[in-house]
């Protein structure tokens, strides 16, 4: 859960960013900047790659951020698995699923 003092840390930042440069996205990679008024805060390394919550922040729109955390959970956890197959258990008075 995010603390508050992590809720001010990311409002802040978007906030410095639109009071230098609008409502403006970097863009990352191949995608170029654009204009944006979508922003959020997005963690340079991702807390699901191994990142530190309290880690350096970067300006995003919530497109970029979204397309970028896919692939770094696709990456950290593999593509999108298929549904498991339940587990089946015999026991004395026939097959439990659990």
């Amino acid at each position: 859960m995010r603390t508050h003092a992590e809720t001010e840390r990311r409002r802040r930042l978007v906030a410095d960013h639109r009071a230098t440069v609008g409502d403006w996205c970097p863009g990352l990679d191949q995608h170029p900047a654009h204009p944006s008024a979508d922003l959020v805060a997005d963690h340079v390394v991702e807390v699901a790659a191994g990142g530190l919550e309290a880690g350096p922040l970067r300006v995003l729109c919530r497109e970029e951020n979204g397309r970028r955390s896919a692939r770094v959970l696709t990456r950290v956890l593999g593509p999108d698995p298929s549904p498991a197959e339940p587990a089946i258990t015999h026991l004395d008075n026939g097959p439990v699923v659990a």
